[in-house]
């Protein structure tokens, strides 16, 4: 493999992993037989969340598909779980080529599973598939409505290790790093965002997908981008789908 220089910073807001699985093997699983945590139904948000503000919008596209990647920020008084999110992909003259409302995408790229009050967090959706002929060159995004977030979810302590930027002929250049879940909740199907910045721009960006990570256990995990990293700053995040205990 060869190693590509970058500038390392890891900023956390949330995450948690055991046993490394990708978007794209994630992909190839729905494709031979589905899975639970996929939606059967297409998203559908009728009124906009004015607590919840779309800091920014990034396109980034290469060979291997189209990325998009915005900030949220929870303006409102509480924190917040479970935040539908509509994405609206357009071209260069303002036609719709992407959307995210398809029956059957993982609910990670659908909707925000937290959003803790005052806090800006980055979601990425690696899976763009336009539909018309038009490039994709910019995103609409409209948060609705949560849920009340179960007390203490915002403090769920999740951090990142030192992290390395590898690059893999078959697989395009990936990320690698540990996680380690310092919260008592174990966390199934975590979700594990990285933004690559180089001179506060975004580059490029990308998600992995781990089964299981336990309470107070650590676990490596790769992110494959879309788009260059190379030399830019990274920033990594998570959005943990579980976020109370279970009796």
């Amino acid at each position: 493999m060869r190693r590509l220089a970058a500038a390392a910073a890891a900023t956390v807001l949330l995450a948690g992993l055991s046993g490394c699985e990708t978007t794209r093997e994630k992909a190839a699983k729905v494709a031979a037989g589905g899975d639970a945590a996929f939606r059967a139904e297409g998203l559908d948000v009728r009124r906009a969340n004015r607590d919840v503000e779309v800091v920014s919008t990034s396109v980034v596209s290469d060979a291997n598909g189209t990325v998009v990647v915005a900030e949220l920020r929870n303006r409102g008084r509480a924190t917040v779980a479970d935040v539908p999110l509509s994405l609206d992909v357009l071209d260069r003259g303002g036609r719709s080529v992407a959307g995210n409302d398809e029956p059957g995408l993982e609910h990670g790229l659908t909707h925000a599973s937290l959003l803790p009050r005052g806090e800006t967090v980055a979601w990425v959706h690696d899976q763009v598939l336009p539909t018309g002929p038009g490039r994709p060159a910019r995103a609409q995004l409209t948060p609705g409505r949560g849920r009340a977030a179960p007390a203490g979810a915002d403090a769920i302590a999740l951090t990142f290790g030192p992290h390395r930027l590898e690059g893999d002929p078959a697989s395009g250049v990936n990320a690698s790093s540990t996680v380690r879940n310092g919260s008592a909740i174990d966390q199934r199907e975590l979700v594990i965002s990285c933004v690559a910045r180089r001179g506060g721009r975004v580059v490029a960006a990308g998600r992995g997908i781990v089964p299981l990570l336990k309470a107070g256990r650590r676990a490596r995990f790769q992110v494959f981008f879309i788009g260059d990293p190379s030399g830019a700053e990274l920033t990594f995040s998570a959005q943990p789908p579980t976020l109370e205990r279970h009796r």
